[in-house]
């Protein structure tokens, strides 16, 4: 287990601390763990939750103007004490009374009521609401009944815009309740989350394997079972919520993306995206979307999909601004559209085996159907070790190689039909730095792209290159490449810095040696490839001067430059499979 902290027994008071010391508005009590707004309103309502820590941005994010007046941080997925919740009470109490907002469990329902009557016992007004929006299970071993989750939000959300807007303890109340009862919510966790007290993971899933129906402690869900594409878990939780919350053609909803606190931003992203279309299809209108990390659990991977069903009065409440830097709003939005975007390449088969061309050399010469033999092999070869190439890159660059020149490569095959009906080698080559150019990732694009730019200016015009030429064409490579370094960093590669020039240039010498003593081009081309593996194995003593492995520094020693070694296994595997 790798975490930030100091110590488990003091890291909600640390946290706690620290999150006053970001939101100045904010003070925290560090004997009773509690945050409350630094000015307390005593003419409206006051409006506290909270629950065990390791849920952040709950519940300590959520107070400030629109939301939350205080927040009481239990332990770790531990509930406060009684006597910190009444403490928050009375520290928090306006001339309005008191609203307590609990997520339905044992140790939270117990400890939040018995402060509330405790705080009666001092002639407060205190009054509350159990939020138990969790579809997945109806008992677990925290609770009797349906949990607490991310739709709790939603709850502090409303109920805080109804206290800010002056509405006493029932409405108030009503209000809460209304929403409690209007949203449900479903997740999974792709990953077990590691309490730091116990030091190892709650529970293991193998690779593949997903936790359907999760709880915010890492409690069971419904099933353990293969891992879903995004748009696979949208077609199964949207009816599942729209069928519990009796949703029909024409209502309107908010939705609530949540991140168990592992899961990229991005993917949530995706799956916010997946689920309109199964919204739309339901005949729901989504009349707001937030996504995001709002109630997580610890490090756990994951997410949760809330739906609450909106009306007039629910729709005004939720686009009344809020401060707290957990759940900013700043008024009403404008509904979003949803417009699919086209993915042409799940739109027909794309086979991307090597498929066109010739592999025979047949006339000591490399022709133009040879080069389309030879693009698509590579194509092939590309795509197939994408994730190899991807895992050698790891070594001394970001891991991403083999996955940004795939994919400059895979959308080559989906449109082949446009160098494969080029007339001349120049024009093919052309045709395939413009694709290159514009879909592979990062560095390859231009690196790789300008390759085959400036091939395809040297061999304009041609359909057939003898060894010379096509020595010509690969030293017109190597200086593509060296110029696309130059203009973008002062100085292009050379042997020796540690790139895929280390492999390229040495392939291309072995060419213009071949040119002045003669050979068979199939002989060459085996040459050329031994050549261009012994210049990727060199670099695995080398610490990079420029490319991917340069900020890696000592730590890319023993490990080839990546697209050396893409290189030197491509032109080997092409050789092989050419014949006279």
């Amino acid at each position: 287990m790798k975490k930030i902290l100091n110590s488990a027994e003091n890291m909600v008071s640390e946290m706690g601390a620290a999150l006053a010391l970001a939101n100045t508005a904010v003070i925290f009590d560090s004997r009773y763990r509690y945050l409350r707004k630094k000015t307390i309103n005593r003419n409206k309502v006051s409006l506290l939750s909270g629950g065990g820590s390791g849920h952040e941005p709950a519940h300590g994010g959520f107070v400030g103007a629109g939301m939350l007046d205080a927040a009481i941080c239990g332990d770790v997925f531990a509930s406060p004490s009684q006597i910190q919740v009444y403490r928050a009470i009375t520290g928090s109490a306006g001339d309005r009374g008191s609203l307590l907002i609990i997520k339905n469990y044992s140790g939270d329902v117990m400890n939040f009521q018995n402060a509330a009557y405790l705080a009666e016992m001092d002639g407060l007004a205190v009054d509350y609401v159990k939020v138990c929006d969790d579809i997945a299970v109806q008992d677990s071993l925290y609770t009797v009944g349906r949990r607490g989750v991310a739709g709790t939000v939603l709850v502090h959300k409303i109920a805080g815009a109804a206290a800010e807007a002056g509405g006493d303890l029932a409405e108030v109340k009503r209000l809460a309740q209304k929403t409690a009862d209007h949203v449900r919510s479903l997740g999974f966790a792709l990953s077990s989350c590691t309490v730091p007290a116990k030091g190892t993971p709650t529970f293991s899933l193998d690779e593949g394997e997903m936790e359907y129906g999760i709880g915010i402690h890492g409690e069971p869900g419904i099933r353990r079972e293969k891992l879903l594409r995004a748009g696979d878990l949208a077609k199964r939780i949207i009816p599942a919520i729209g069928a519990d919350l009796k949703l029909k053609g024409g209502d309107e909803v908010a939705l609530l993306v949540n991140g168990f606190g592992a899961t990229p931003l991005m993917e949530l992203h995706i799956l916010a995206y997946s689920l309109m279309p199964e919204l739309i299809a339901g005949g729901l209108k989504v009349y707001r979307i937030f996504t995001g990390n709002y109630m997580t659990s610890l490090d756990m991977a994951g997410a949760s999909v809330s739906l609450l069903k909106l009306d007039g009065e629910l729709k005004t409440l939720l686009d009344a601004p809020s401060d707290a830097p957990g759940f900013m709003v700043r008024g009403a939005a404008e509904p979003p559209c949803f417009r699919p975007i086209p993915c042409p390449e799940n739109d027909r088969p794309v086979s991307y085996r090597a498929e066109s061309g010739t592999a025979s050399l047949g006339n000591g010469k490399i022709t133009l159907e040879n080069m389309i033999y030879i693009i698509d092999k590579m194509s092939e070869l590309i795509i197939e070790n994408e994730k190899p190439f991807c895992e050698i890159d790891a070594h001394g660059g970001d891991g991403d190689f083999g996955m940004s020149v795939a994919k400059g490569f895979r959308r080559l095959k989906f449109e082949w039909e446009i160098p494969a009906k080029s007339k001349t080698i120049g024009e093919l080559l052309d045709a395939c730095s413009i694709v290159i150019m514009e879909h592979c990732g990062g560095a390859s694009g231009p690196l790789w792209g300008f390759a085959f730019k400036y091939a395809a200016k040297n061999t304009a015009g041609k359909t057939e290159l003898d060894i010379p030429a096509f020595a010509a064409m690969m030293g017109a490579a190597v200086q593509g490449i060296q110029e696309t370094g130059k203009r973008c960093f002062g100085r292009g590669a050379e042997v020796g810095d540690k790139t895929l020039i280390d492999a390229l240039s040495p392939c291309a010498d072995t060419w213009l040696a071949a040119a002045k003593k003669g050979g068979s081009p199939l002989s060459v081309f085996r040459e050329a490839a031994a050549a261009a593996v012994a210049g990727a194995e060199s670099t695995r003593h080398i610490v990079a001067r420029m490319g991917r492995a340069e900020n890696a520094g000592k730590r890319s020693l023993g490990y080839a430059d990546a697209g050396a070694y893409a290189l030197g296994f491509i032109f080997t595997k092409i050789a092989e499979s050419l014949s006279d």
